[in-house]
This record gives structure tokens, C-alpha cells and sequence, in this order.
């Protein structure tokens, strides 16, 4: 399942150079992915008062067009890759006309609160694990 959103740029993300900065970019990844999980049934915040927490472990992004304020960008987001303590999500990132603006993956593991050890989802979070399996399933 692949989902998309619209974020306007706002003043306040742009640089010196009138451009949206780098580093904002990592915000409207987290955007989309925090959608996406939404949309497919499950929040980060349920994880959290169970004592876990998801950090990213890995961050890719490869930038091909600069976007200003006034501009929309669009984030397309999936599940590139799951392993059972592993997720990865990619994105696709496109201005309001379709140009391509950018492409980013992120890795993500479930860590314990405290001592920030990895888990498996299979076992901590059954409903996760599901989703996860429901969506990296092929479409026939």
C-alpha cells in the first residue's frame, strides 16, 4: 500500500537561498510515515505507552529539484522492506505539477524504552508484525 500526502511549504522551512532547508525534508518523511501507519491501523503512540519506541537507524535522502515557499510538496510513502525487527519505508517526493523533487529511504527497529535493545514485532506486537506482512504481500 503506498500513501500520499500534500504539505504546503511554509516560511519558516526555508533557507537563506529562498529553498526549502535539507534537514525539513526529514519532517515531511516523518509526516507521511506517521499517516501512513494511521491508515493502516496502527500509531506510534499506542507503542510508546506500551514502553517501546521505533528510532530511525538509517536515513537516505537524494534531492533532485529545490522546492520554495508557496510550493506543495507531495510525499508519496510505502514499506519498502520489513523483517521481523527491521522496516524500512520509501518515498517519492514530487512538487505540485509532478516534477520530481526528491527520493528517501528510512530504516526504522523497535527498541525497549531504557535500555533501547531491538524487538521483534512478531512477538511484542502481533497487530504490527500483521500489517507489516499484509502490505509488503504481493497484489495479485
Amino acid at each position: 500500500m503506498m500513501h500520499t500526502i500534500q504539505i504546503p511549504v511554509r516560511y519558516q522551512e526555508t533557507d537563506m537561498m529562498g529553498i526549502v532547508y535539507h534537514a525539513n525534508y526529514l519532517v515531511y518523511l516523518e509526516i507521511a510515515r506517521t499517516e501512513l501507519l494511521r491508515q493502516l491501523g496502527v500509531e506510534y503512540k499506542d507503542m510508546e505507552e506500551a514502553g517501546f519506541v521505533s528510532p530511525v537507524t538509517n536515513v537516505s535522502v537524494d534531492y533532485k529539484k529545490s522546492v520554495t515557499f508557496g510550493d506543495t510538496v507531495h510525499v508519496r510513502v510505502w514499506v519498502d522492506s520489513y523483517s521481523k525487527i527491521r522496516t524500512v519505508y520509501g518515498y517519492e517526493l514530487t512538487d505540485q505539477s509532478g516534477n520530481l523533487v526528491g527520493k528517501a529511504k528510512t530504516t526504522h527497529v523497535v527498541v525497549k524504552q531504557g535500555d533501547f535493545k531491538p524487538i521483534r514485532l512478531d512477538r511484542e506486537f502481533p497487530e504490527w508484525h500483521a500489517m507489516y506482512m499484509r502490505v509488503m504481500s504481493p497484489v495479485s
